[in-house]
């Protein structure tokens, strides 16, 4: 994961993350996986066995929140 990340999601009033441009990742045994824009990632959902929301909410988070 690279902190490009970071801008490619918005984070949401609900703790969710909104993907606001279109992003490949490589997550856990090289498996790549795309977020397509206005996709939602939730805390405890898992991406090829990896919580991206929880990633993004450690990385990421910051006082600016969806409206």
């Amino acid at each position: 994961m690279t902190p490009d990340l970071c801008e490619a999601f918005r984070r949401n009033f609900d703790g969710s993350w909104t993907c606001t441009r279109q992003s490949v990742l490589t997550v856990g045994g090289g498996q790549t996986v795309t977020i397509e824009v206005d996709q939602t990632v939730r805390p405890g959902e898992l991406l090829g066995d990896y919580d991206l929301a929880a990633y993004l909410e450690q990385t990421c988070a910051r006082s600016d929140t969806a409206e």
